[in-house]
């Protein structure tokens, strides 16, 4: 018996209907949860949707028959799909559990894994009370399917954090100064006393705060200082602004605190229950192409020096201030405003120390390879530009480009190579005699000071 005209319109119709709910989805995660990347996605849906309506509409003969024979199929399909759907949420699967994901997070040292304890209104901290042994630079590599060997000599270190999750001793009650800021601060592969900030204390002979947590903007950095940086003795605040993500960091969590401001929603990271299936088939679909199922090599470039090429890898690359977007000045701005403000508040002098990345400071010195990210990027004037915004602001800057290039000019590492792109130990040193003479001498520190013995 032959299926009805009508209903078979409307059989040959579905896919198209499924496909305009689709559409209509992707547009609504792209408007109110800041999706761009599903913009391209989203309208090819819509466009299928159309040409499949047209099919179905005007189509006939072996066109129709197939269009038919793949709509029943796409409705079988959703059907089994919804029906597990149903089963899996009514069952309480948890297909993080399945997956092992917390297993896999805790595999990684604790300065690799992103913060998710909550603070303040949008913000997130470490977890207290925290530790990991093991070699942090070379189990990175190894979790990353790195064929590369730059960290063979790396020593097996005990990182630890404080109640509060950062990375200071126990019984620091009370301090003379603060330093908030990224993974630059944080700086999780290293041993507490070759950090910047526990180097600083003891050249100047005082007590430093360490505030430092990974992948965290201005705005985080801020909230840092006012619910754990504030002390009797502590008169100086310094922020360590990284010019390769604190730009995009900036623009992230204004939009978060906007979001909450608005809905009073706030984000959240924990590894939770995860009862449905789609949502766990749309995430495996989304991060497969960031999977590595092959070992490969991260250098992209190779640093000259003596004579030598040591292979690295190059990924930041800081725009021109004629570059940035609208929201990158914005956002700096609101954040450095925040800034300022939660260190009057608390009776504490702003200062800024200038972090460059390892493309600026290894500018000159550089052979591109493959996948060599943003090979024309120019040197340019960034680190002036947020001088000067922050300055204008009333925040006394301290540049400590000038004494990492100096020494990247007579062939030294301040860089770990392969992969990671922060300081090594001898870079935490030199950042260190830079931000001690400012802070010794009371004035910016601009020019190079590596010169002294290492």
């Amino acid at each position: 018996m032959s299926t009805p005209k009508r209903l078979d319109k409307l059989i040959c119709a579905s896919p198209a209907v499924l496909l305009g709910v689709l559409a209509v989805l992707m547009g609504w995660r792209v408007i109110y949860h800041n999706a761009p990347h599903l913009w391209t996605p989203g309208f090819i849906c819509a466009g299928l949707a159309a040409l499949l309506l047209l099919t179905a509409e005007f189509a006939s003969g072996r066109l129709h028959r197939l269009q038919r024979v793949f709509s029943i199929l796409v409705i079988n399909t959703a059907i089994v799909f919804g029906l597990a759907e149903v089963v899996c949420r009514v069952a309480k699967v948890d297909f993080n559990v399945i997956l092992g994901l917390k297993e896999k997070n805790e595999g990684f040292p604790i300065f690799f894994r992103l913060p998710d304890q909550p603070v303040g209104d949008v913000f997130f901290t470490r977890t207290g009370s925290a530790s990991w042994t093991g070699k942090p630079l070379t189990v990175m590599l190894q979790n990353h399917r790195s064929n590369d060997n730059p960290y063979h000599d790396e020593k097996e270190i005990t990182i630890t954090y404080d109640k509060d999750g950062f990375r200071n001793p126990d019984d620091l009650k009370d301090w003379d100064v603060a330093i908030t800021g990224d993974s630059f601060t944080e700086s999780g592969y290293l041993p507490e006393e070759a950090l910047f900030t526990s180097q600083l204390g003891r050249m100047l002979g005082k007590r430093v705060k360490n505030l430092g947590v990974s992948d965290t903007g201005n705005f985080s950095q801020a909230s840092y200082l006012r619910a754990f940086g504030l002390a009797p003795s502590c008169r100086t605040a310094v922020l360590a602004f990284f010019e390769g993500n604190d730009l995009s960091d900036n623009i992230d969590e204004m939009r978060e605190l906007n979001k909450f401001r608005a809905s009073g929603e706030r984000p959240c990271r924990e590894i939770g229950r995860e009862s449905s299936l789609l949502k766990t088939i749309y995430r495996f679909a989304r991060d497969f192409r960031k999977m590595n199922f092959h070992q490969r090599s991260y250098a992209n470039a190779t640093y000259m020096a003596g004579g030598k090429e040591i292979p690295i890898t190059i990924a930041d690359a800081p725009p021109a201030p004629d570059m940035m977007s609208p929201d990158q000045k914005n956002a700096l701005q609101a954040a450095l405003e925040t800034w300022v403000r939660t260190c009057r508040e608390n009776s504490m002098e702003p200062l800024l120390l200038y972090i460059p990345c390892k493309r600026r400071v290894f500018h000159g010195h550089l052979k591109q390879g493959q996948d060599y990210l943003e090979p024309e990027w120019l040197l340019n004037d960034l680190p002036a530009f947020v001088t000067r915004e922050a300055t204008t602001l009333g925040i006394r800057c301290i540049d400590s480009t000038p004494a990492l290039s100096e020494l990247a000019a007579k062939g030294v590492l301040t860089f770990n190579t392969i992969y990671d792109t922060h300081l090594n130990k001898e870079g935490h040193r030199v950042v260190a005699e830079v931000l001690a003479e400012a802070l010794s001498s009371g004035k910016p520190a601009q020019s190079a000071i590596s010169s002294r013995s290492r």
